[in-house]
């Protein structure tokens, strides 16, 4: 899980409605994808979970009992709700190795009413060994519709010492009554210098060259930009850079990288590049100082369907790879090069 960094206002207000004894049973934390939700989550709930010893602001060093038993999954007071393995096979795996170990395409695309139902028994008795009760669900965009419902009757009529946390990436999407019954806290993008502090942190190992990469790609997200990081993607957007300099003429660069990104054991690899080649094509035209030509724009959004539609229509690697790394080629001679 990303480590918890910025995102002063919304610590505050939690932080403030906790010490005026005015704590709302319900949160909605709002904002994008990778911009640490989960692990805001994760700090209020050891926050709440360790309130007996009457914390004053959240503890980014968790060496303790409530930190080690939450670090386990094994704390009585708290459950995370999240989609699990799509089939057996999956959860067998989740089971030896953790849900962590799973891709994207082995779990269930959706968080299930019995996830939901199988909550009740927390409610029925008092916490454990915490003041609090602490649920999160990340995210509850992936809340079926039985789910969302069965989670609005515990937001409707809340148990005692009961504090959910609701992560949600497209917080418009979800049922208008159950929004009515949370408090809202958005999480912005981190600003630049947040950035480069925080990836710093979490990977010294990385130069100045790889982190401006990094905090450029990443936009604000330190999940995403750290993610970028895992697959190496710093050398990957200096082989895309190189072709929408030059061209690319011989297909040498484009050859390159087809071949780095067509092995299965790179297919992180590849979801980071077709992620990244839209946003990269787009900078690029940004930032040469000229109008944006119909042509141009008609790169950009065949590259931007073209990444899109790679994974769900299982199209060849190299061929997907060859033809972006074509479109960005093709940049250098629309007279959008410096």
């Amino acid at each position: 899980m990303t480590s918890f960094y910025g995102h002063d206002k919304p610590r505050e207000v939690f932080c403030q409605s906790f010490a005026k004894d005015k704590l709302h049973h319900a949160w909605i934390l709002a904002g994008d994808k990778g911009l640490g939700k989960a692990a805001f989550a994760q700090q209020a709930a050891h926050f709440l979970l360790n309130s007996h010893n009457r914390p004053t602001v959240f503890c980014d060093v968790q060496d303790d009992e409530t930190g080690h038993l939450l670090a386990a999954g094994s704390h009585p007071d708290f459950r995370l709700l999240r989609r699990g393995p799509k089939s057996d096979k999956e959860e067998k795996r989740a089971r030896d190795n953790g849900l962590d170990s799973l891709e994207e395409h082995d779990l269930a695309r959706n968080i299930k009413v019995d996830q939901i139902r199988a909550l009740q028994p927390l409610f029925q008795n008092q916490a454990s060994i915490s003041e609090y009760r602490v649920v999160v669900i990340d995210a509850a965009d992936d809340l079926e519709r039985g789910g969302a419902n069965a989670i609005l009757k515990n937001l409707e009529e809340p148990p005692k010492k009961t504090i959910f946390f609701l992560i949600s990436h497209m917080p418009d999407r979800l049922l208008p009554t159950i929004r009515s019954r949370c408090q809202m806290l958005r999480f912005d993008p981190l600003a630049d210098d947040e950035m480069r502090i925080l990836l710093k942190k979490a990977s010294p190992n990385l130069n100045d060259a790889e982190i401006e990469t990094l905090v450029v790609a990443g936009e604000g997200s330190p999940g995403r930009a750290l993610q970028y990081s895992e697959v190496g993607l710093a050398e990957l957007e200096s082989m895309a850079r190189e072709i929408i300099k030059t061209g690319d003429r011989d297909n040498r660069l484009k050859s390159e990288l087809a071949r780095k990104l067509s092995l299965k054991a790179a297919t992180p690899r590849y979801r980071a590049f077709l992620e990244r080649t839209p946003s990269l094509i787009a900078e690029h035209i940004k930032s040469a100082g000229l109008p944006s030509s119909l042509e141009t724009i008609e790169k950009w959004r065949e590259a931007s369907d073209l990444a899109t539609a790679a994974i769900p229509k299982a199209l060849d690697n190299q061929a997907v790879v060859f033809r972006l790394g074509g479109l960005m080629g093709d940049l250098a001679s629309t007279g959008q090069v410096k």
